[in-house]
């Protein structure tokens, strides 16, 4: 009764807790007591340190420097915080900042959207099932790089497959000028970047609708449920865990995209297409001012930590209900 007691006050139930743990356990009582667990992970933790720790280092402290275009200078002049200052004043960097932002949210949610119907379509048993479904990961496995050539020449305003096409049933009286023209040139790449990304988002949907229990769809059903109220108050909650990692990866993947509009146009045409990732590039390689490309990345560093912050709160939401 005393250990059942105890147990209760503690909020741990008694299979829950790990054998051999102290109650009022300190961080280094726990250190000292896995020293040796730690010391097995020391050349990983060093490795890491080396190949991501220092590069982040360096990346911040150049950010607080000015660096020569002329790379004849070897030492570089420390100016606090002006590489943020010039940032934030450039035009330039809003009007990245407004294509990202367009980029980022209409690419996650088509992407997401898209996913998800594909996703309800393959739970269901069909002839031809398994053929669709590796139909609809061809996107996925196929190299960013290649398809973004492919497209690039398929939308060709002169040469292109889709041009010729709307062009001979009569939508259209010429080709469509979808890669040189400042309004249409961003939609355009959502679009191709959704049909990259949709797999994944369908790929991940779909492990969450397999943990729906069947039980749960059929006792709704003897209660009258329709099938919208079935897929609202039975299969939605079953699916906000995965949806909720399923929709931050896909912010996090959007906002370090670079392949797509980089190969497709480069950020053109008139900076139209120029998303952070492209303009931190242009920066550093064709002006070669290493310092503000620094600081521009620490920006964006800022931004895909916040990212990651609810990406681990979402996956230990779990773990935090169960502890409570």
């Amino acid at each position: 009764m005393a250990v059942v007691a105890e147990t209760v006050e503690s909020g741990e139930r008694p299979d829950e807790r790990p054998k051999g743990r102290p109650k009022n356990e300190n961080l280094w009582q726990r250190i000292r007591r896995h020293w040796a667990d730690y010391v097995y992970v020391l050349p990983a933790l060093g490795v890491m340190l080396l190949v991501i720790g220092y590069p982040i280092y360096y990346t911040i402290n150049l950010s607080f420097h000015y660096t020569s275009p002329a790379l004849a200078m070897a030492e570089n002049v420390w100016i606090g915080l002006d590489n943020y200052r010039t940032i934030l004043r450039n035009p330039d960097f809003r009007n990245a900042t407004e294509n990202t932002f367009v980029w980022t949210v209409f690419s996650t949610l088509f992407a997401f959207a898209t996913g998800t119907i594909a996703a309800l379509v393959l739970n269901k048993e069909f002839l031809g099932r398994g053929l669709l479904r590796g139909v609809l990961l061809i996107p996925y496995v196929i190299s960013a790089v290649a398809a973004s050539y492919i497209w690039r020449w398929m939308l060709h305003s002169d040469f292109g497959v889709i041009g010729a096409a709307t062009t001979r049933i009569g939508i259209t009286d010429g080709p469509i000028n979808f890669l040189d023209n400042v309004d249409r040139v961003l939609p355009t790449l959502i679009v191709v970047n959704v049909w990259k990304e949709f797999s994944f988002a369908m790929i991940m949907m779909l492990a969450g609708l397999q943990t729906v229990p069947d039980q749960l769809h059929r006792a709704a059903m003897v209660d009258g449920a329709s099938t919208w109220h079935r897929f609202w108050h039975v299969t939605v909650p079953h699916l906000k865990g995965v949806g909720l990692v399923t929709l931050l990866l896909l912010i996090v993947t959007n906002l370090n995209s670079f392949t797509i509009p980089w190969v497709m146009t480069g950020g053109g045409p008139a900076n139209a297409s120029e998303i952070w990732i492209t303009h931190i590039y242009e920066i550093a390689f064709t002006r070669v001012r290493f310092g503000i490309a620094s600081a521009y990345s620490v920006i964006l560093f800022i931004v895909m930590m916040s990212m990651g912050y609810f990406y681990v709160r979402a996956m230990t939401r779990g773990d935090d209900r169960r502890a409570g």
